[in-house]
């Protein structure tokens, strides 16, 4: 997979991530109406949005040094893989309306965490020549 595909990737999970974690943690009133989630209860919401932050900083690590940080993929691919699950299964109880703000982001989510999975199982070190 090119490095670009991957750093392109990273970014929008970056960018999805910190903005959902503003929302979480100060415009906790507009994540009904921007996402279809209910805040329940506020310190809840805030602790996802420290969480979200916390992930946040693995993508921007990620961005800096796929190669290096490659391992952390994985987190990042479970990350994108429970932003899928979480509003599939709370459709599935009938907690959250089946809306697409609800429903859309799954399949790119699930895209997304593919496309981490697949990076983290290739081999991209940088090939080293024999010394002798």
């Amino acid at each position: 997979m090119p490095l670009l595909v991957l750093r392109i990737a990273l970014a929008i999970g970056a960018l999805t991530d910190l903005f959902v974690a503003a929302l979480m943690l100060f415009f906790q009133s507009l994540t009904g109406p921007l996402l279809d989630v209910p805040t329940r209860d506020p310190s809840i919401a805030a602790f996802v949005g420290c969480e979200l932050v916390v992930v946040a900083l693995v993508y921007l690590a990620l961005l800096r040094d796929p190669v290096r940080f490659r391992p952390l993929l994985y987190i990042v691919a479970l990350d994108q893989v429970f932003a899928a699950a979480w509003p599939a299964f709370e459709v599935w109880h009938g907690d959250i309306a089946g809306t697409w703000k609800t429903l859309g982001p799954i399949p790119f989510n699930l895209a997304l965490g593919t496309i981490y999975l697949i990076a983290a199982r290739t081999d991209q070190s940088p090939r080293r020549r024999n010394a002798t």
